[in-house]
């Protein structure tokens, strides 16, 4: 349930698109973006798919590390 509530705060937040040529072009303007302001990036991949460059917070953390998942 956590998991879900915090994927809908992801996705109901106006976010950057970025092309993946784009971001690795400009990767660390991007990076410091992400670390010193909360940026947060939509880096859609040549496929068509995306992936998310967003800060780490206590909430994003947690979810990597509070799962029973391959213990």
């Amino acid at each position: 349930m956590q998991d879900l509530l915090f994927l809908k705060r992801i996705l109901k937040k106006l976010m950057v698109e970025v092309t993946f040529e784009e971001f690795e072009k400009n990767f660390d303007k991007y990076m410091d973006a992400i670390e010193n302001e909360g940026a947060e990036f939509l880096v859609r991949k040549p496929d068509g798919t995306a992936v998310v460059a967003v800060p780490v917070t206590d909430e994003l953390e947690a979810l990597y590390k509070d799962h029973n998942e391959a213990c």
